[in-house]
């Protein structure tokens, strides 16, 4: 066997399961919001909404690889469940941050992920792509000051309660 493939840790069931949970977390207090957007109207412009409906594309991704990095870092399998329930507060408020850059980085790179599927010529590509580069601080910025404080009202304690139950019971019986 290959030695340097030994030397690359390995994500246990625990830590992917954590993350998978915290995506679950994530996708659904993404989603609540947008029939309270139908209901009560917040004044948000139509770019805000836009990206309201958008966003929670880039909610799972978020919830699971900050959950499996936050649970791999911060808990055992020993550790109580109040350990559990801060790892999902941190998880839940690093989601929050990560999906405008997510989102961000989506409308940046978008051109060139199309010109790749397409075929298109990349001298076109290249003038295009400074343009997109500043929509995609406009879209973070939207993300960031409409989506992320309402969804964050929501998963934070939300990912609290899910990290808790969920380190409850991995927990080794017995403790």
């Amino acid at each position: 066997m290959v030695s340097w493939w030994q030397s690359i840790p390995i994500l246990s069931r625990r830590e992917v399961g954590a993350g998978a949970v915290a995506a679950v977390g994530a996708l659904v207090a993404s989603l609540i919001p947008l029939p309270i957007l139908e209901i009560i109207p917040l004044g948000l412009s139509s770019d805000a909404q836009y990206w309201f409906g958008d966003a929670p594309e880039f909610a799972p991704l978020a919830g699971l690889v900050l959950g499996t990095g936050v649970w791999r870092r911060g808990t055992s399998q020993a550790s109580p469940p109040e350990w559990g329930a801060l790892a999902g507060i941190v998880t839940a408020i690093g989601t929050v941050v990560f999906v405008p850059i997510l989102a961000g980085l989506y409308v940046m790179l978008f051109p060139v992920l199309l010109g790749l599927v397409t075929g298109e010529e990349w001298s076109y590509v290249l003038r295009v792509v400074p343009v997109h580069v500043r929509s995609s601080f406009r879209v973070a910025r939207t993300i960031t000051l409409s989506w992320s404080p309402l969804v964050g009202v929501v998963l934070v304690p939300l990912d609290g309660l899910l990290g808790w139950v969920y380190q409850r019971g991995s927990r080794p019986r017995g403790r």
